[in-house]
């Protein structure tokens, strides 16, 4: 008789770990590093905002480099996560520079995401683009 073994689960992460992960890449993106920004993404895991969809650490960090070809100065205010398991809802305040005009954009960004493990599967943004391009033509993310 054979016996398949039975795959041990990910550890699902602490609050606390999470919540270190959303720092993070509010971090990464405000230091334009893009070797930081797709490091928390699981080889399968996506990427989605109203400019697009990316899959995997590769695409995503392409997909930010585009980005920060047209704009700079990121700040990132988290007001609120929301938890439930390795589900979540972070709600941010984004803003940046547009280039070449220097124009200043802000909007407010809520966040839906899936874990697993320690790592991120399912990263889906919700804004305004009505907002983000006020006097602007630049691609958003």
């Amino acid at each position: 008789m054979t016996v398949t073994p039975t795959p041990t689960p990910t550890p699902m992460m602490t609050p606390e770990a999470i919540h270190a992960l959303i720092e993070r890449q509010a971090r990464a993106w405000e230091r334009a590093d893009l070797d930081a920004i797709p490091a928390d993404f699981a080889p399968d895991g996506w990427l989605i905002s109203p400019g697009g969809r990316w899959q995997g650490p590769a695409a995503i960090r392409a997909a930010a480099a585009g980005f920060f070809a047209v704009a700079r100065d990121v700040r990132v205010t988290i007001t609120r996560v929301i938890l439930h398991g390795e589900t979540g809802a972070v709600e941010w305040t984004w803003s940046e520079t547009r280039l070449p005009q220097g124009t200043r954009h802000t909007a407010d960004d809520a966040v839906i995401f899936v874990l697993r493990g320690s790592q991120i599967i399912y990263w889906r943004e919700y804004f305004d683009t009505a907002a983000m391009d006020r006097d602007s033509h630049a691609p958003h993310l």
